[in-house]
């Protein structure tokens, strides 16, 4: 019997040939080698290193078969006072239907190095302590001791878990460099797993060989554990950037997914299926589609049929949305899968993300709108592996309509979104449409650029000057705002406390923050105190609005940039020149355009005016990685163009 398969797929290029250095792999025995390590000669810029990182999953007798147990011994020195945060570590555990992962057996010490020995310090595990992550995940969290620039952690535990399906994927790269990374895997011949590596396309080592102890027995069967090991060495850091989904669809990982159950006799149940076969397994859930019905059935109870009468299809659309946003609460938490009954739903007036969605979904049909759950996973959850048609790898719903013979995605869970279009954390690449009799990827990117527009004028200029500003906010940057500012004056005028401006407070409006279909704008008016150097005044014409730092710091990128959606910024600024004085420079006039990127930078002035156009667009929400070098040159552009001064001398 063939009892594990693999599926080797390269997502990315990485190098991992360099020779290990020498440390110790025992837990709880150090050497001079790691006493004497000051920096990580691959990466002196590193805060930290992992000395080794060594996993093991194999399967335990229990009363209910076997339990998959996980063991994970790490051991980490810390070279500055940034890589301090490696002594807080998090163990993620997983729940459902009242099962629990457990986690025993924690040990964790410090080791500080000091007149040629190690002073060892041992975390009191009374310090250990739960967090809730959602109703799926929790975190046992704990600190190591006494931890200094100079020193090295180490900690070990042990996971049991009912889950069959979980059995743990192994991330051989981290946030800082990893000397020596092993993982082990005892195989039975009941579970049936496939595993993908992604970042990478080989080991440094993988051996595959029977256990060399006494068989085992289940039922009739006698068997010994098929041991599969795997490591790697010298993995350098990886160092995420702005613009990423997220940094599990790029690590150098093993990820591993049930695929078959072999019973006692032979026979075999699939696990990993087919798109169809999963989608009809949706179709047959309670929580799901069923849970969608039920609501279809329940709009009477709602709002008038009345309601709805004479009107298009994009008005039922637009009133539905608006009537579930204003009547009906997010409880914040993700789903695919509905958590209460849809007269509990109604009862409760708030629920999960697919509560809400489904709940939509039922209304919409009701009002004669083809509507369908979509399947998504969100942004931070990973992207998708269509290799592996498996139901654990989506974790949120969202809602695909047609209207005027147009498909729309829309979202019940943020009432400030526009109602023909889902949240930015659902934006990662494409969604499972769940519809009988078809597999359809459905594209989650965004095509429309989220577009900003800043206008100022500067009508008085002297010691300390006077400007009027204008923010209009569209698309994603208009939900952004309508969020973090909408119209509450103190947020506005808080907003200029970063900057070098003060924002008075009696000359705020805000316009359309309620109709999130138009865009938001912002008015205002602020003062600041004038640079004068030399009898000359300096002037920044578009305040302190335009970005100072580039997001890109590295020499080359090895994963796409992901922009979320198309952005747009455009900058106005009119200046009136102060009676006295003339312009003693203004910059030059610049123009970049591509079909990555597009930038105008143009002054016109006289004698008593200056205008100054600047504007940009990314034009995609996501570019390769060889673009990368030619996106943080942009960065660089619009840093250097959208602050660079006016000059004013006396005339």
């Amino acid at each position: 019997m063939k009892i594990f398969k693999y599926i080797l797929v390269l997502f990315l290029s990485c190098q991992v040939s360099l020779k290990a250095q020498e440390f110790s792999r025992v837990f709880g025995t150090l050497g001079t080698a790691e006493a004497d390590l000051v920096s990580y000669a691959p990466d002196r810029s590193a805060e930290a290193v992992v000395l080794f990182d060594i996993g093991k999953s194999y399967f335990e007798d229990s009363q209910n078969g076997f339990d998959v147990i996980f063991e994970k011994a790490t051991r980490i020195k810390i070279f500055s006072e940034a890589g301090l945060k490696w002594a807080e570590v998090e163990i993620p555990l997983y729940q459902e239907g009242g099962i629990f992962e457990t986690v025993s057996d924690i040990e964790a010490y410090t080791y500080n190095p000091e007149g040629g020995i190690f002073r060892k310090t041992q975390l009191d595990i009374s310090t250990c302590h739960d967090e809730k992550l959602n109703e799926f995940w929790v975190l046992k969290k704990f600190a190591l001791p006494d931890v200094k620039t100079g020193s090295i952690i180490e900690y070990r535990y042990k996971i049991k878990s009912q889950y069959k399906f979980n059995l743990r994927d192994w991330e051989f790269q981290s946030k800082i460099p990893t000397v020596y990374s092993e993982y082990e895997v005892k195989m039975i011949p009941f579970y049936e797993y496939v595993w993908l590596l992604q970042g990478a396309n080989k080991f440094d080592s993988m051996t595959s060989h029977e256990d060399s102890g006494l068989s085992r027995r289940f039922g009739p069967v006698d068997y010994k554990d098929l041991v599969h090991k795997f490591i790697m060495k010298n993995i350098p850091a990886f160092y995420d950037e702005e613009y990423i989904t997220s940094i599990n669809d790029y690590l150098i990982k093993l990820d591993f997914q049930l695929a078959a159950i072999y019973s006692t006799d032979g026979n075999k149940t699939k696990i990993v299926s087919t798109w169809p076969d999963l989608i009809k397994t949706i179709l047959k859930d309670e929580d799901v589609t069923k849970f969608a019905k039920k609501c279809e059935k329940l709009t009477a109870k709602l709002f008038s049929p009345d309601s709805l009468q004479n009107k298009s299809e994009k008005e039922k659309f637009d009133f539905i949305l608006n009537y579930v946003k204003a009547n009906f609460n997010w409880d914040k938490n993700n789903g695919k899968y509905a958590s209460k009954s849809p007269n509990e739903l109604l009862k409760d007036k708030f629920g999960n993300a697919a509560d809400l969605n489904l709940l939509v979904v039922g209304i919409l049909n009701s009002a004669g709108i083809e509507a369908y759950p979509l399947f998504i996973s969100t942004r931070g959850n990973g992207k998708i592996k269509i290799e592996y048609p498996l139901l654990q790898a989506f974790n949120y719903v969202i809602v695909a309509a047609t209207i005027d013979s147009n498909r729309v995605l829309t979202d019940a869970t943020e009432i400030l979104c526009p109602n023909a279009s889902i949240p930015s954390r659902c934006l990662n690449d494409r969604g499972l449409l769940i519809k009988e009799g078809v597999v359809e990827w459905v594209n989650l990117q965004s095509s429309t650029p989220s577009e900003m527009k800043y206008s100022f004028s500067f009508d008085s200029i002297s010691l300390n000057s006077h400007v009027n500003t204008q923010i209009i906010a569209s698309e994603y940057d208009g939900q952004r705002y309508r969020v973090n500012f909408g119209d509450d004056i103190k947020k506005i005028s808080d907003r200029g406390n970063g900057n070098n401006y003060k924002i008075v407070e009696s000359s705020i409006s805000v316009i359309n923050q309620v109709n999130k279909e138009k865009p938001y704008v912002l008015k205002f008016g602020s003062t600041f105190k004038t640079e004068i150097i030399n009898n000359k005044i300096y002037l920044s014409p578009f305040l302190d609005e335009p970005m100072t730092d580039n997001p890109f710091k590295l020499n080359g990128r090895t994963y796409p940039i992901d922009m979320i959606y198309p952005i747009k910024r455009s900058y106005t600024s009119a200046i009136q020149i102060p009676k006295g004085y003339k312009v003693d420079y203004v910059p030059e006039d610049y123009k970049i355009l591509n079909d990555m990127f597009e930038l105008n930078y143009n002054v016109k002035s006289d004698e008593n005016i200056i205008n100054i156009i600047f504007n940009y667009t990314f034009k995609k929400s996501i570019y390769q990685a060889k673009d990368y070098i030619n996106l943080k040159f942009y960065f660089k552009d619009i840093i250097k163009k959208g602050n660079d001064k006016i000059v004013l001398v006396k005339s």
